[in-house]
């Protein structure tokens, strides 16, 4: 038979190491919390944004390419806020910044809107909102793997905030 005073040692190092463990746990599940609510604020402060500024169905192409200018400038923010957040967690990281690269190619689609639009050159203004509500599709799929790492359940995307950008 082991020494007590040995077998009570060796439990309190178990126990150590335990707690150890749990502490790491707990700090990365802090820094996650922390981490998904900082992406939740920046993106659900984009949504409004965009919420507040619907398209109009009989604007005029020179007021079509100024929303678009608009419109692109908010994805740019809201590409810059994503690449502000210090997103450490493994699992969290991947999807940010596939986020931050669907807002500025939405920015750049936008833009591009915009000049055609201004050049009167439609078929490509066309072509350019066409790549842009492509790439648009992904961004429920990639919202809704966000609010399941983060422990959400319904995601917000700008079509159900009721924008049409």
């Amino acid at each position: 038979m082991a020494h007590p005073l040995k077998r009570r040692g060796f439990a309190r190092v178990g126990a150590l190491a335990l707690l150890g463990s749990l502490a790491a746990a707990t700090s990365a599940c802090g820094r996650l919390d922390r981490e998904c609510r900082a992406l939740s604020t920046r993106a659900n402060a984009f949504i409004e944004e965009n919420g507040r500024h619907p398209l109009k169905l009989d604007a005029s192409p020179e007021e079509n390419a100024r929303e678009s200018l608009v419109t692109a400038a908010r994805y740019e923010r809201l590409a810059a806020d994503l690449a502000a957040i210090d997103v450490q967690s493994s699992e969290l990281r991947p999807e940010v910044d596939a986020y931050r690269a669907l807002a500025e190619r939405a920015a750049s689609s936008l833009r591009a809107v915009a000049k055609s639009l201004a050049d009167k050159d439609f078929d490509t203004a066309r072509r350019k909102r066409v790549e842009l509500d492509t790439a648009s599709k992904g961004e429920g799929p990639l919202v809704a793997r966000i609010n399941s790492i983060c422990g959400l359940s319904a995601p917000k995307t700008p079509a159900s905030a009721g924008s049409t950008h």
